[in-house]
């Protein structure tokens, strides 16, 4: 069974927990916070988070991830069969990190840790 390791205040890996559950697939959710912990690095080479755990070994970075379930996994696909229109996904999806997301980060900390 594929094991989800990461946490619910991130995007990226709420985008894979979607994914998932979009196509349908059965998941195990690891809670998992990355960093540089010896531990850690064992699972996310930059201890970052998702990562998605596999029979065959740990796979990290978002993108990667959901190409893999889009490519190995069966279920409803995560993109049109049109080549055109699955870069326009891609296009939006890139838009998405790059304009909104990344922006958006400046309030994380604030928002979600300032009770630290």
């Amino acid at each position: 069974m594929l094991k989800l390791h990461g946490f619910s205040v991130s995007n990226y890996y709420n985008m894979v927990k979607l994914a998932l559950l979009e196509k349908g697939l059965p998941f195990e959710e690891v809670t998992f916070y990355g960093g540089q912990a010896p531990k850690a690095l064992e699972v996310s080479p930059r201890g970052k988070v998702p990562v998605l755990e596999t029979e065959h070994g740990f796979i990290s970075e978002t993108s990667v991830i959901l190409d893999y379930i889009e490519q190995t996994q069966g279920g409803k696909a995560l993109l049109p069969a049109d080549p055109f229109q699955q870069a326009k996904v891609r296009e939006l999806l890139k838009e998405i990190e790059l304009y909104i997301e990344l922006p958006a980060r400046t309030c994380y900390a604030e928002s979600f840790f300032a009770w630290r």
